[in-house]
């Protein structure tokens, strides 16, 4: 009698997202918007997944701003401040990985879908002016580098489950920089992850920092459908940073937690100036209060016979704004996500801080565009800070507390 051979189960393949147009389904084919919390490496304690999984239930994703390549100068060799190395051919610290893997595998064990960003400080452009030899946009032989960098990572990371999405580079800070060039850049860098893990959608935006008031067709990676398109919301910075009526002190403050990579990747010139106060949402401003910087480009669109009309910060003032973003999402049938956005502690629920939050979240689930607060955790000894916007905070002694008036003003828009 012969016995048959046991059929042997070929491996399970890794799961991955499909974009679909302007959705995107999960391997069930289910459509699914991410919208989630920034991870900080170094800054999240044990087991992140776990704990944002019990405390924000409905969360599907965590942005991992992790692979920290070209983000010091000089250059550094701490695997949590910086990857790069001058060594071909992946010029990449192997230690890095040490430190991912269990951060990566944190959040997929939870059930979280995982964008894995590099934050470049210096090779996005922070010193362009002084030193463009120092930025992949504008120096051929470090943008190769970077290329080889990030095959060897996402060749790595091929094997795992749930990548959402390879950042490219994180806010580009070249202010000079044709968009015709940022895009080139990402395209060719959307090639070399596919390259090495084909099925994983890359993720890029716009110079300067992701700004929404750029974000439109020059964005655009041509011939790739497999594309997450990004940007920053930021706004009104004066509200969100907690900077109206700040103190001297609380203005150095945010400064540093920017400089330290503790804040958003925020222009520091911009947190230096003396934007008009903005103390209050559901409060009327002028246009030029409300879009200080970009009025040329945004005021106009209010149909305002002048520019300096007051405008209600509000609901429909969100709504306005992300309508510039939903104009991509529609026209080109991309998917479309907000990359970071947050109201520090600073600014207190009578100032609007949870209305601000309530009212942004909903446009964003019926418009179908996903999102990520900054940031999940941090913490010190002093407890949370005027600038600081973390929902778990860590104390040295090992014990944390929650910013619950976040999480409940989230709750209902996840998902």
């Amino acid at each position: 009698m012969r016995h048959k051979l046991p059929v042997l189960a070929a491996p399970a393949e890794v799961q991955r997202l499909t974009v679909n147009g302007s959705a995107l389904l999960d391997p069930a084919g289910r459509h699914i918007r991410l919208t989630g919390f920034n991870w900080q490496i170094g800054r999240t304690g044990p087991d992140p997944g776990a704990l944002m999984a019990q405390l924000a239930p409905g969360a599907t994703m965590a942005r991992l701003v992790g692979v920290q390549w070209g983000n010091t100068h000089p250059l550094q060799s701490h695997p949590n401040k910086e990857c790069r190395t001058e060594t071909p051919p992946h010029y990449f610290n192997d230690k890095c990985f040490e430190d991912l893997d269990p951060w990566v595998r944190s959040a997929t064990h939870a059930g979280l879908w995982v964008i894995l960003a590099v934050r470049g400080e210096y090779v996005a452009g922070q010193n362009a002016d002084s030193d463009p030899g120092s930025v992949v946009f504008r120096n051929d032989t470090l943008k190769q580098m970077m290329y080889a960098m990030w095959s060897y990572v996402a060749d790595h990371y091929a094997s795992f489950d749930r990548i959402a999405a390879y950042e490219i580079l994180s806010e580009p800070r070249d202010k000079t920089i044709g968009a015709d060039v940022v895009r080139s850049f990402y395209q060719g860098g959307c090639q070399v992850v596919q390259q090495a893990d084909p099925r994983t959608p890359c993720m890029v935006g716009n110079a300067p920092y992701y700004k929404l008031w750029n974000f439109g067709e020059q964005t655009l990676v041509p011939g790739n459908d497999n594309v997450i398109y990004t940007f920053d919301y930021f706004n009104p910075d004066s509200f969100v940073f907690g900077r109206s009526g700040s103190s001297y002190a609380e203005v150095t403050q945010l400064k540093q937690l920017a400089a330290d990579g503790d804040g958003p990747q925020r222009d520091l010139e911009q947190l230096a100036s003396s934007a008009p106060p903005i103390p209050t949402y559901n409060t009327s401003y002028p246009c030029s209060t409300l879009y200080d910087g970009w009025v040329s480009q945004v005021c106009p669109s209010w149909n305002l016979s002048h520019n300096d009309d007051p405008i209600r910060f509000d609901r429909s003032w969100h709504e306005h704004n992300l309508r510039m973003a939903d104009a991509l999402r529609t026209k080109h049938n991309v998917p479309v996500f907000m990359n970071q956005f947050e109201v520090v502690h600073g600014v207190s629920a009578e100032a609007g801080r949870y209305a601000y939050i309530t009212d942004l979240l909903g446009l964003a689930q019926q418009l179908d565009i996903g999102w990520a607060w900054w940031t999940w955790a941090g913490g010190n000894s002093d407890g949370w800070s005027h600038g600081s916007s973390e929902v778990v905070f860590h104390w040295p002694n090992g014990s944390y507390m929650v910013d619950q008036g976040v999480l409940d003003a989230m709750a209902p828009y996840h998902g």
